[in-house]
C-alpha cells in the first residue's frame, strides 16, 4: 500500500464519510460531498480512494458508494465498479449496482456475473427494477 501525505481535502473527505457508523450521516450529505468535496479531488486523492475503499467497513463504503453515485464522474463510475465487483458487502454491492443504473452509466459484460450473484442472493420480494435494468444493461453490451 502506497504511502499518502498529508491531505486536507480527503480528510475532509473522510470527517463527512464519518469514523463510525454512528457519526452524523443524512440524506443530504451525499449531496454535500459529491459538490464540496469530491469535485476538488486531485488525481492522487481519486488514487487513493481507489487503493483504500476495499479496506473500510461497510458503513464507510455504503457512504461512499451514494456520495460517488451523486457525483457521476468517470472516476466515480469506475469506483462505483469496483464497489461492484470486489467489495466484501453485499449491501455496498447492491448500492454499487442501483447508483450505476440511476447514472445511466455505460456497464461491461464482465460485471454481470456480480450483477447476477446480488440478484441471486437477495430476497426475490425486495428485488428492485435497478438490479434486473443494469444485469440488462450489461447483458447487452
Amino acid at each position: 500500500m502506497r504511502n499518502f501525505e498529508k491531505d486536507e481535502i480527503y480528510e475532509k473527505f473522510c470527517a463527512w464519510i464519518g469514523d463510525s457508523e454512528d457519526s452524523n450521516w443524512t440524506e443530504y450529505t451525499t449531496e454535500i460531498v459529491a459538490k464540496t468535496v469530491l469535485i476538488d479531488f486531485t488525481k492522487q486523492q481519486w488514487d487513493r480512494l481507489t487503493t483504500e475503499i476495499l479496506s473500510k467497513p461497510e458503513y464507510w463504503q455504503q457512504r461512499c458508494a451514494v456520495s460517488l453515485g451523486e457525483d457521476r464522474t468517470e472516476r466515480s463510475i469506475e469506483i462505483l465498479k469496483l464497489l461492484l465487483s470486489e467489495s466484501n458487502y453485499k449491501d455496498v454491492k447492491t448500492i454499487a449496482i442501483y447508483e450505476l443504473d440511476w447514472a445511466e452509466a455505460p456497464i461491461e459484460k464482465k460485471y454481470v456475473p456480480f450483477i447476477k450473484e446480488v440478484i441471486k442472493n437477495t430476497p426475490h420480494e425486495e428485488i428492485e427494477p435497478e438490479l434486473n435494468n443494469l444485469l440488462t444493461k450489461a447483458e447487452s453490451t
